[in-house]
């Protein structure tokens, strides 16, 4: 037994020819399946990924450990219109979320978000329920980004106001890297 101890996962380094800001796991095994759909889930870990293909369902894929970048979504947008992520309950997945999302926004993707119950992740939950369930439970809880946003920035606000200050400007900035005209002023509305 070595007395040396690990993480749960060994982060590969970056070369001249694997960048991970480039890649998505699994984008090879989902493709046909986002294109099919024009809509992509995006799980946080390749675990979640993986257990979600043996699952049935096909159009997930996974960052490679690195937060999602202006290429993810780029490459997203060449082959759907929608992007779901579907994170873990924690703050963490949130955060995760909330700073990556600009990117996805900016690429014109409609920007969708659906936390699993309590205690799951995609991985536990592709494994406790069939991929129809898996599915119908986040269509039954995918929220507008924008919404997601304002929920989590207006439960850390509460009462103060210089706070819900910062929040509108945050939410606006937000808002303002969409490149359709009409989906902003829906949103600034």
């Amino acid at each position: 037994e070595s007395s040396q101890k690990g993480g749960k996962y060994v982060n590969s380094p970056e070369t001249a020819l694997f960048q991970k800001s480039r890649v998505l796991f699994a984008f090879d095994r989902a493709r046909r399946a986002i294109v099919d759909e024009q809509r992509a889930i995006l799980c946080e870990g390749q675990i979640d990924a993986i257990r979600c293909h043996q699952a049935g369902i096909q159009n997930v894929v996974a960052s490679q450990g690195t937060a999602l970048t202006e290429q993810h979504a780029r490459l997203l947008k060449r082959y759907a219109d929608t992007v779901i992520f579907v994170l873990d309950p924690d703050k963490a997945g949130q955060d995760a979320a909330i700073r990556s999302a600009e990117h996805f926004l900016a690429a014109g993707l409609a920007l969708k978000v659906a936390s699993l119950p309590e205690g799951e992740d995609p991985d536990s939950y592709a494994q406790a329920h069939s991929s129809s369930e898996f599915l119908d439970f986040i269509a039954s809880h995918e929220k507008n980004f924008i919404s997601f946003k304002t929920e989590i920035l207006l439960s850390d606000a509460q009462h103060d106001p210089i706070k819900r200050a910062q929040l509108i400007t945050d939410i606006v900035r937000s808002v303002a890297v969409i490149p359709d005209g009409i989906v902003r002023s829906v949103f600034l509305k």
